[in-house]
């Protein structure tokens, strides 16, 4: 698997980094890590302060990838320079089509060189519009902190096509023969009805037998998995309250999935849950 790591110099960028090199997955000897510089002027400005904002740039660009390779070689893997200029979200990935990328990884947050936080705008836009899988990194979180190493991933499905590409890149991760999985399905249940009624138990058991069918498919001790079906009225809210419940190294979405049961990810329930997820988040789709 071919994975890219972007980095603009910010602590949460570094953070994501170290989080990634220690999440429990089979690490290749080696990582790109792409930093994009600014070559835009806003206003007019002067041909000789354009020039040392570009100076100013380069150096950043250099330093940003020297502590990100620092944070690699601290688990034993080396790092390569990617420098790219332009605007970061556009840049990160037209590189990664060019290069066929499987994987870009990707912090919460960054800082860019006018101090804008990107949680909304680059992380996002990757995560939205990249030609391959993203994962969104964030650093150990209270649930990290109060229970240690977790090893544990979720995956939440909505019993579509996308579960085929769900299994097939978490498989190409090489996740550790320790770490234990969750399955999780959500039925969205009608507001109108009771909320303590059964909505359709045929439904239930479509469901649960695509969560069968996606365990199949998993590269891992079948003993490691442990599947749930939920009715409720939110689903974004469903699944955060899940794992937060069951604290988690990550929790995995399919991309633009969608199913009978009528309930999809990359619209709301992805943006939803890349926002307020705790935990890192991985994207997965279909390479372009």
């Amino acid at each position: 698997m071919k994975v890219l790591l972007a980095t603009d110099g910010s602590d949460y960028a570094e953070q994501s980094i170290r989080r990634f090199s220690l999440l429990p997955i089979k690490h290749s000897p080696s990582y790109e890590i792409v930093t994009v510089k600014s070559n835009q002027a806003y206003g007019l400005i002067h041909q000789d302060v354009y020039a040392e904002l570009l100076r100013q740039e380069d150096a950043r660009a250099s330093e940003s990838f020297k502590r990100a390779a620092a944070i690699l070689e601290e688990a034993n893997l080396k790092a390569v320079h990617i420098v790219r200029s332009g605007q970061p979200a556009n840049e990160i990935t037209r590189y990664a089509k060019e290069a066929m990328v499987d994987l870009i990884v990707v912090g919460a947050h960054g800082v860019s060189l006018l101090s804008r936080l990107l949680i909304g705008s680059t992380s996002e836009t990757i995560a939205r519009h990249a030609p391959c899988s993203v994962m969104i990194v964030r650093e150990a979180d209270r649930h990290q902190h109060a229970h240690g190493n977790i090893r544990r991933i979720t995956i939440a499905s909505d019993c579509s096509d996308a579960d085929i590409q769900i299994a097939a890149q978490v498989n190409a991760l090489g996740v550790s023969s320790d770490v234990q999985f969750q399955l999780i399905s959500v039925i969205e249940h009608p507001y109108l009805l009771d909320p303590n009624s059964e909505y359709d138990a045929q439904m239930t058991r479509q469901v649960s037998q695509a969560l069968d069918r996606l365990g199949e498919n998993l590269e891992v001790n079948p003993s490691n998995i442990e599947k749930r079906v939920f009715e409720k009225t939110h689903v974004a809210s469903c699944i955060l309250s899940f794992i937060n419940e069951h604290p988690t190294d990550m929790i995995v979405l399919g991309d633009k999935g969608r199913s009978a049961i009528g309930h999809f990810f990359i619209g709301s329930v992805s943006r939803y849950v890349l926002h307020h997820a705790h935990s890192s988040v991985m994207v997965a789709r279909k390479k372009i």
